[in-house]
């Protein structure tokens, strides 16, 4: 399944942006998190001939106009990575690459294949790092020999996390649709988080990170947990202790041990895993940020897995799950807040090297799960499947094994694509707990309910 670059331009936003606000500072959190581009896929399938014909003729141009006028509203993404404290906003625009597949969308709906996924990027620089001089936001659309089309796109985490993500393609759709209620980012992070002139290496993200640098080939699998799957792992998670687990969690856990057991097996040594579960502060913080929040309100808990943890059941994981969760609270997230916060940040940074000693593994548990991702509609209605990608040949140096969860069709199941060596994935497919409830790399038309 082929698909060919037919053009590449750069959207520049529709209104320049203020001289006062040319440098965008990052802030303290912007700057903890590595400025990896963060990829994702949306589709949309239609149905008619005669209406795909007829929408080819504008889906582009609307999609260029709107992302103009979008950009303008999200002016640090219109921009270039500067350093490591800040972003220039040259108005120079997003990349935007116009493809062509000689397929039709249905096709890949119905046997997602990895590699075909990965040449819908605008390029190959899905969890690469972006280096001084590159853009913010990369998109690529790709018309389908049905008139379908995917809409992919690459945004640095220098700039935004996942919510952001999320508020950045909603306010894209909304304004390609005309429906009013535009979007209202904040970019007021750097005057909460208080960013650091000199962020040392070892108070960043990349110290938690290094000590267990990957090199070895790397895979993907997509492991999907359809409706009634997540009703029956719900069922299995609950007892008096842990009442009305949330799908994420039940999903969290069930994974979270299925790893454990998969990397102590390959290794064929009994020491614990290193977990990193990214969580979004907005709603922690007293009083709470807004939602439009725009940069990384993230923190990231930790939590060490004993090999003991293959035994234990899901209402324990998820138990200790809710104990970490609950610690990060207000008072919590005021430590970061003000000239303090890189006193708070460089102290929590060495805690977590300090419990992570001794530890063989680590790996990152993320949830892209309840940001509606369903919902960004352009005018031709709700996306049939929303992905990730996997990693290719290029990506080969990875920072850690990770997982990323993202909701299905129906916002009732999950999909797990886990990033992790060949040998254990491997180990990992062949879980009789975990295969009990989650299909590997069904087909997504089969799971539109699910």
């Amino acid at each position: 399944m082929e698909v060919e670059v037919v053009s590449k331009e750069f959207i520049k936003p529709s209104r320049p942006t203020p001289n006062h606000l040319k440098i965008h500072k990052l802030s303290l959190l912007d700057q903890f998190f590595p400025s990896l581009y963060i990829p994702l896929v949306l589709y949309y399938t239609v149905n008619e001939a005669e209406e795909a014909t007829r929408k080819a003729k504008h889906i582009l141009p609307l999609l260029k106009q709107s992302l103009s006028e979008t950009l303008a509203l999200f002016y640090p993404l219109a921009g270039k990575i500067n350093d490591g404290l800040s972003i220039e906003c040259d108005d120079e625009g997003a990349l935007f690459v116009e493809a062509r597949a000689d397929f039709p969308l249905p096709l890949l709906l119905h046997q997602p294949d990895l590699e075909t996924i990965a040449k819908l990027l605008p390029c190959p620089a899905a969890w690469a790092e972006a280096k001084a001089g590159d853009r913010v936001v990369m998109v690529q659309a790709t018309a389908f020999a049905c008139g379908g089309v995917a809409v992919s796109v690459l945004i640095s985490h220098a700039a935004a996390d996942c919510a952001s993500f999320s508020t950045f393609l909603k306010g894209w759709a909304a304004m390609a649709r005309k429906s009013g209620g535009a979007p209202h980012p904040n970019f007021d992070a750097s005057s909460r988080f208080i960013p650091s002139k000199g962020l040392a290496e070892e108070d960043s993200m990349s110290a938690i990170y290094l000590p267990f640098l990957k090199t070895s080939r790397c895979g993907t699998r997509r492991f999907v947990f359809d409706s009634s799957a997540m009703a029956r792992l719900k069922a299995k998670a609950t007892n008096s202790q842990v009442q009305n687990p949330t799908r994420v969690e039940v999903v969290t856990a069930l994974m979270r041990k299925s790893i454990v057991a998969a990397l102590n097996k390959v290794s064929n040594l009994e020491k614990p895993v290193g977990m990193i579960l990214p969580l979004n502060i907005r709603r922690r913080a007293v009083p709470s940020f807004p939602d439009d929040s725009t940069g990384n309100y993230v923190w990231v808990m930790t939590v060490l897995c004993s090999p003991e943890e293959k035994d234990n059941g899901l209402p324990d994981l998820i138990s200790r799950y809710r104990e970490i969760k609950d610690k990060v609270d207000g008072p919590f997230v005021k430590g970061f807040v003000g000239d303090g916060g890189s006193v708070m940040l460089s102290n929590a940074v060495r805690e977590i090297g300090e419990s992570f000693a001794g530890v063989q593994d680590q790996v990152t548990i993320t949830s892209w799960c309840n940001f509606d991702h369903y919902e960004i509609d352009f005018g031709w209605g709700r996306p049939a499947w929303v992905s990730t990608v996997g990693f290719t040949e290029e990506m080969q140096n990875r920072p850690t094994d990770f997982v990323t969860l993202l909701d299905t069709k129906s916002r009732k199941g999950v999909e797990a694509w886990v990033f992790m060596g060949e040998h254990e994935l491997h180990v990992l497919e062949q879980n009789e707990e975990l295969l009990e409830f989650a299909s590997i790399n069904p087909s997504t038309l089969l799971t539109t309910h699910g």
